[in-house]
């Protein structure tokens, strides 16, 4: 039997290393030398861009690419050994300014949006500013790299939608004043006094306060209406409103309460003096009422009526003072003791 032989398998061939982590950083190191080539790259950015030499007496521009040359109004040879503060004007923003120069004294980064101005009219434009420094081989900082984005089309957009916000809310506000506004006499409205008076009434029981509710009535609206006209009756309605008004502190609440009649709410008053306060407003809001007022041409002195309530003293609710001021002015007849 012939003796088996062993056959020598092959060495597979040894490839040497290739230094992947390298290679790419290498071309890209490749790319970037080529100074033609990154000029290209630079002037088909639709964006500006200028390289400020920080080394150089006034910082100017030492490269401003087509899009910086538009964005300025201005061709290259007008722009380069420039300080860029040609590009600003009395409205840009001296905060914006501030920071940047802050910035490029520390060697930081910074984006800001700024008012610059186009060629030789002067033209506003919003600018979008990004600067970041450039350093050399030993991390110095040689340069700054400007890019600039002209976004006023966005800023006024911006601006024209928080105008409109604007607007929106103050029509807003306007119609919820107008809702609570008696559109006679100008005053509140019954139903929001009454609101409010519910909250003067909660906080008084919280803090041991009294509040006083005054009926003030015109006498014989309805003959007055009848002899001189609804017209003049209304106007002598809204002159009493405004009269009251005048007599009142600017926390007191007054309303249009009923056809012929007003509630003023006294709020925040001291419980021993309560009924004292609430006797001098009365007789101060009756004659404040009283007139004269001048209707078709003459002028008119009317009966006032008025009764005054108390809280805690004379009822714990609007309607049980309510009820004790009208009967005090007249307006209702007196209870049964």
């Amino acid at each position: 039997m012939a003796p088996r032989t062993h056959r020598a398998t092959p060495a597979a061939p040894v490839r040497p290393a290739t230094p992947a982590a390298t290679a790419p950083v290498t071309m890209g190191a490749e790319l970037l030398g080529d100074a033609t080539l990154v000029r290209r790259a630079l002037a088909a950015t639709p964006s500006g861009v200028c390289l400020v030499d920080v080394r150089l007496p006034d910082q100017p521009l030492v490269y401003v690419n087509p899009a910086f040359e538009r964005l300025a109004g201005m061709p290259g040879e007008e722009l380069l050994g420039r300080n860029c503060r040609f590009l600003q004007g009395p409205d840009t923003d001296p905060g914006a300014l501030a920071r940047i120069r802050a910035a490029i004294a520390a060697g930081q980064e910074c984006r800001e949006v700024l008012v610059n101005h186009r060629g030789p009219d002067r033209t506003p434009w919003y600018n979008e500013l990004h600067l970041a420094p450039v350093t050399d081989a030993t991390g110095a900082v040689v340069q700054y790299i400007g890019v600039q984005v002209d976004v006023t089309g966005q800023v006024r957009a911006q601006r024209a939608l928080e105008q409109e916000r604007d607007r929106t809310r103050g029509y807003l506000a306007r119609i919820e004043e107008l809702s609570v506004t008696d559109p006679l006499t100008g005053l509140s409205t019954r139903r929001h006094v009454e609101e409010q008076t519910e909250t003067a009434l909660w906080n008084a029981r919280c803090a041991g306060d009294a509040v006083a509710l005054v009926v003030v009535a015109v006498d014989g609206f309805t003959s007055i209406e009848e002899r001189y006209g609804s017209t003049a009756a209304e106007q002598l309605l809204a002159a009493t409103g405004q009269r009251l008004r005048a007599r009142l502190r600017r926390g007191d609440l007054v309303a249009r309460w009923a056809r012929d009649s007003f509630v003023v709410v006294l709020p925040g008053l001291a419980a021993g003096s309560a009924g004292r306060e609430a006797a001098r407003v009365r007789a101060g809001l009756a004659e404040a009422a009283r007139g004269p007022v001048l209707l078709a041409g003459a002028p008119v002195v009317t009966g006032i009526s008025t009764g005054a309530a108390c809280f805690p003293a004379d009822g714990d609710d609007v309607t049980g003072l309510l009820a004790v001021a009208e009967r005090a002015a007249g307006r209702l007849p007196v209870s049964p003791s």
